[in-house]
């Protein structure tokens, strides 16, 4: 239940956290680095689909694969040319990630990419979220670490993406996707946003998954109506106080 303290206390942790501070030890380091916007898309989605596991050690496997595809002119010309090929396809890469899977992302990329310019275009304007969300794990089934189509898992890392695309006027996310609008997005949720929904009585769910996710996204559109999202800085923010 939100009260008027909690409410003080997910404002002041929203604000202090979002902020240019938290761009250098987050995943969405790595677009940051690019101006143009397919440069930015692929890179964000490449970055998203490595976030988990210890931060330290998959912000390393990122800067190692964001060097290695600027050689080829940046992340959407790696994708695009097909340089991912020339990659051996054994070998671990990260945790439950062979190099064969990050090949495979980016061949499904490469697909995508060939019919349209941007991962945007599978969301269609006015429709609910999930459809878009169903589409695009369609696009990418059979991908290790990609959801399921019609997982009813809490998808963080792509919600998490989804975030970065769609939020406008911020100094962490980009806001370059308008077929989604922010009032749409949910919180992404792990266990430890989870947890600290939890501990303030924004949920009482038993497990961190896609139900959980909306219910705590219904409580923070109550502070931010149009950006219930922002409540992912509140929460992070809110871990650390």
């Amino acid at each position: 239940m939100l009260t008027d303290s909690i409410i003080t206390q997910l404002k002041r942790a929203a604000a202090d956290y979002e902020c240019p501070g938290f761009v250098d030890g987050d995943p969405v380091r790595f677009p940051h680095r690019y101006s143009e916007r397919h440069d930015i898309e692929a890179s964000a989605f490449i970055s998203a689909w490595m976030a988990y596991g210890s931060r330290k050690v998959f912000l390393g496997v990122l800067d190692r694969l964001h060097k290695m595809m600027d050689t080829a002119g940046g992340p959407y010309r790696y994708v695009i040319s097909e340089s991912w090929r020339y990659l051996g396809h054994e070998g671990c890469l990260y945790r439950f990630y062979k190099w064969s899977d990050f090949s495979l992302l980016c061949q499904r990329l490469a697909d995508v990419y060939s019919r349209t310019d941007s991962l945007e275009n599978l969301f269609i304007p006015g429709e609910p979220l999930e459809n878009g969300v169903l589409n695009l794990c369609r696009e990418f089934e059979g991908v290790n670490g990609i959801p399921v189509p019609g997982s009813t898992s809490a998808n963080k890392r792509l919600y998490m993406f989804l975030r970065w695309m769609v939020r406008k006027d911020s100094p962490v996310d980009f806001g370059i996707w308008t077929r989604v609008t922010p009032a749409q997005l949910l919180v992404p949720v792990d266990t430890h946003v989870y947890a600290t929904a939890k501990s303030l009585g924004l949920t009482a769910r038993c497990s961190a998954d896609l139900k959980t996710s909306i219910e705590i996204t219904g409580e923070m559109a109550k502070i931010w109506p149009d950006d219930p999202a922002r409540g992912d800085f509140a929460l992070y923010g809110s871990q650390v106080m």
